[in-house]
């Protein structure tokens, strides 16, 4: 019933786990297909085994399943042309998209396999060695500057460490001042930053497009890929990069964004989270973003990473083959 990297769903997990379930059984089918009543019979037999009264086991399975409709629904509708699933009329087969390797759908797949890697009640072979530490090291970094791009409909920098560019931090900041970015550059940066300091905290940044500076916001965006992401929020490292790095800032806007690759399914632990983060951009927010980012750039905006989206292409097809294997 179920593909070899996947455990079988249970009636523990939540609606968008069970679509999750789903959607990973699509990605790791050899046609691209996952039937919705296999994962029915599947619940309804745990539900039986729980429930004495066989009504009330049927009574939740309908609720479940309406639930998982609905969660669908809720995707599609938030990222439209970005989501590589499509469910039937019927509501009988959730199905992959034909050329799902395209850039196009990359972002959520990797969004994904990304939300599952540790702790997963679904995936039983998630990423591991140099594929972990790409995903960690570049390809989330890759995402995430274009999904920056995407949010502030502007140019993008990239800043976490490893660099590709192999700037310094003061090369960067001058390469996005010269590019509108609305500041001046310190240099000597502040006394007070960590002698071995690469990134100050901060993975990405953009800008709104104006004809002429200063723009009329500035953003900074940290991405958090792991598990750990709520106790990171990008506003302090944000504060103390500008004092070190940054000075005549002429921009008074200033955006903040923590970029995770979850579905963050309890809401009132994701409107707490927005005023902790300042803003989020989840699975249902990053693809659509870095769709436009890209988008920008092949239309001749400085989004850094965008030359790179072959690795991420790449990397989700490598990744498929080791979970297949």
């Amino acid at each position: 019933m179920t593909s070899k990297p996947i455990d079988p769903p249970t009636l523990e997990m939540n609606a968008g786990e069970l679509v999750d379930w789903l959607e990973f059984g699509a990605l790791f089918d050899q046609y691209g297909i996952a039937r919705t009543d296999a994962l029915i019979a599947s619940l309804k037999l745990l539900a039986e085994q729980n429930e004495e009264n066989i009504g009330d086991a049927d009574r939740r399975i309908e609720q479940i399943i309406e639930s998982v409709e609905n969660e669908i629904q809720v995707r599609v509708e938030h990222l439209g042309e970005t989501y590589p699933f499509r469910l039937d009329d019927d509501a009988e087969e959730l199905a992959l998209i034909e050329d799902w390797q395209s850039e196009k759908y990359s972002f959520y797949l990797v969004c994904l396999v990304t939300s599952h890697v540790t702790g997963s009640p679904i995936l039983k072979i998630p990423p591991s060695g140099n594929l972990l530490t790409r995903l960690r090291n570049n390809v989330f970094q890759i995402l995430s500057t274009l999904a920056m791009a995407g949010l502030s409909r502007g140019p993008s920098i990239s800043v976490g460490w490893p660099r590709r560019s192999g700037e310094t931090i003061i090369e960067l900041m001058r390469r996005a001042s010269d590019s509108g970015a609305g500041f001046d550059v310190r240099n000597p940066p502040g006394i007070y930053i960590p002698p071995e300091e690469k990134d100050g905290g901060i993975d990405v940044m953009s800008w709104t497009a104006e004809l002429t500076p200063p723009p009329s916001n500035l953003f900074f965006g940290q991405t958090a890929s792991g598990n750990n992401w709520p106790g990171k929020p990008v506003y302090e490292h944000a504060r103390v990069f500008e004092n070190n790095y940054l000075q005549d800032i002429m921009t008074g806007n200033r955006g903040y964004a923590t970029i995770v690759p979850f579905r963050i399914w309890d809401k009132r632990f994701w409107m707490a989270q927005n005023q902790a983060h300042r803003s989020l951009i989840d699975r249902l927010r990053l693809p659509p973003h870095a769709w436009f980012g890209l988008q920008q750039a092949k239309a001749g905006v400085m989004v850094d990473e965008a030359s790179q989206i072959a690795n991420v292409l790449t990397w989700l097809q490598e990744y498929r083959v080791a979970a297949l294997a």
